[in-house]
């Protein structure tokens, strides 16, 4: 007897590097993952004003940590810096999901407070009571990062928001992962954020009908993107990973 998904095809728009877990758990169920960044994340110079914050971290109580980008690019130029991960004894680490937290190991740290949650509000409806008043909070961001935390959190301490990445269109598309979508012969996109679902209907406007795209999102958030754009994701995943898009996927084809 086959397996559930065998043959069936799923494209990934996850910056590159980034599917190897979900291409394992369909893999197992014997399904080919096709990788088709349609964002890419790179570091951004900081400012006078940005390397001044990271140069006087004993000034901040918190500092909150939303995505592995964020913490990746953040201690990259802590190094530039000072030759070394080190933090103040003092200051706490937030995190937003257990992935962003399994990364911070990396740097002989760990965090004060975990949300084990993978969205914002999540993270802050539980995050805002730990949080003293007058209290200084560090948000090392991307230039996409919504601001939902910081709204919630300004109401009672100082936020300050750096940008140490940002999320672009990659120079160059799979054309081959591309020529999939326009032919339809694939069985599902899977869409990871916002931005890879607004470069994704750029990547193939004019070249094939969004109305007809099968669309995974690994959440509400995103999903809220495919709609906000007229469309109707397939499948949105209950836990915001890559567990919980597989689980999704199985539970879809299950059903059918």
């Amino acid at each position: 007897m086959g397996k559930l998904l065998e043959n069936k095809i799923f494209i990934s728009t996850r910056p590159v590097g980034q599917s190897a877990e979900l291409e394992n758990l369909l893999a197992e169920e014997s399904a080919t993952l096709v990788p088709m960044p349609t964002i890419e994340v790179k570091p951004l110079p900081l400012d006078e004003f940005g390397w001044l914050q990271l140069k006087n971290l004993d000034s901040f109580n918190w500092i909150v940590f939303t995505s592995p980008n964020g913490l990746k690019y953040f201690f990259a130029r802590l190094f530039e810096i000072q030759n070394n991960y080190g933090l103040p004894e003092h200051l706490k680490i937030a995190v937003v999901g257990k992935k962003t937290a399994a990364h911070l190991e990396c740097y002989g740290t760990s965090a004060s407070f975990i949300n084990l949650g993978n969205t914002a509000e999540d993270f802050v409806a539980d995050f805002f009571h730990r949080v003293n008043l007058g209290e200084r909070v560090l948000f090392p961001i991307g230039n996409l990062a919504r601001s939902v935390i910081e709204d919630k959190i300004s109401k009672k301490a100082i936020c300050t928001r750096i940008l140490f990445y940002e999320t672009v269109l990659p120079e160059t598309v799979d054309n081959n992962a591309l020529q999939l979508i326009i032919d339809d012969k694939y069985d599902m996109i899977v869409l990871t954020s916002p931005s890879s679902c607004t470069n994704l209907l750029y990547l193939i406007a004019g070249k094939s009908d969004p109305a007809k795209l099968r669309l995974v999102c690994i959440g509400q958030t995103t999903s809220a993107e495919v709609i906000r754009n007229g469309l109707e994701p397939l499948i949105t995943a209950g836990t915001a990973n890559s567990q919980g898009i597989y689980s999704a996927i199985l539970n879809y084809f299950q059903k059918k």
